[in-house]
């Protein structure tokens, strides 16, 4: 049998992509409802993670939005992988800092800083050449 679990799924994202998508192409939950022959309140709870989704209302808004359904499911996914690579990226910078001994952390850091700073200073630069 098929190990299939829904925890994978984040319903408070998928919720918050359901509205996203209905917002950017200017329905109203009124007109949702309609469709669907189901209360206005229901709709906002589908959004709002207050009620299960079904297959009937996530393929409604995968066809009304002409978006697939997996785009839907897979609605913050990127961003939680992001946060991961962040996180290993944070990680794995301390550790190599840790191998150096705290006088040169210090240089380090201010080093860090500095180029920080530069780049803060091209970007305010940039944008003042842009205009």
């Amino acid at each position: 049998m098929n190990d299939y679990n829904l925890d994978q799924y984040n319903f408070e994202k998928i919720g918050m992509e359901l509205k996203r998508l209905r917002t950017e192409h200017s329905y109203t939950q009124e007109q949702i409802a309609g469709d669907l022959g189901c209360t206005v309140s229901f709709v906002s709870n589908i959004e709002n993670n207050r009620a299960k989704l079904n297959l009937r209302v996530l393929m409604y808004y995968a066809r009304l939005c002409n978006v697939t359904i997996d785009s839907i499911l897979n609605a913050g996914q990127n961003e939680d992988r992001q946060q991961d690579i962040s996180e290993a990226r944070d990680a794995e910078a301390l550790n190599i800092l840790h191998q150096f001994p705290p006088d040169r952390q210090e240089q380090i850091i201010r080093v860090l800083k500095y180029i920080k700073e530069m780049e803060a200073g091209n970007t305010s630069h940039d944008q003042k050449t842009e205009r």
